[in-house]
Order: structure tokens, then sequence, then C-alpha cells
């Protein structure tokens, strides 16, 4: 089936991460809140927003971020083609929670 809009692949990656952190975040009741919120924008096609809100989340919060995740991020930042998108990532820190797992 084809997609509908060139952003459903990106979209796809970030809500699957977001859903994860979720689930490993469980005893996090307002990181998980926050990242629901994630998956609500991707399913609302807002997606550009939901790459930089889960950057701006993770630094928040300061929730550590496992590495499959954040290659995961960081692969639909490189596909949103968007400098503000991979910015999101990098200028916040979030490499320094990044943990193996």
């Amino acid at each position: 089936m084809p997609c509908d809009s060139i952003w459903e692949p990106i979209g796809a990656i970030i809500r699957s991460v977001a859903l994860r952190m979720v689930r490993r975040l469980a005893d996090r009741p307002q990181s998980v809140s926050a990242l629901t919120s994630v998956v609500h924008m991707v399913e609302n096609d807002e997606t550009e927003l939901a790459m930089g809100d889960i950057g701006l989340l993770i630094q928040y919060y300061q929730f550590p971020v496992l590495r499959a995740e954040y290659e995961d991020l960081v692969l639909a930042a490189q596909q949103l083609d968007s400098l503000d998108s991979l910015d999101s990532l990098t200028d916040t820190g979030i490499g320094q929670l990044v943990v193996d797992g």
C-alpha cells in the first residue's frame, strides 16, 4: 500500500521510539504523558513538530535514551532533511543521555 505522504515513514519511526520510551519509562508519569503527546503529533501529521518536541522532552526530563532509540531518532531527523530536526538532537546534549541497552 503506498504512503499517503512522504512524512509517514519518518513519523512511524518517531512514533515507534516514543512508544518504546513510554513502555520503558512507565514509572515516570510526567515523562510518559509528554511522550504520549509526541505520538499524538505524529498521528496528526505534525511529524516535524514531533521530532523537535521529542528532543526537547528528553533534554527537559533527562531520562536515559537507549542507543537504538537515539539511532532511530537520528535516522528520522536525517530523513526529514532538516537541520532543525538534527539540531534538536545534537544541540540539546541528548548524546550524553544515551546508554547501551
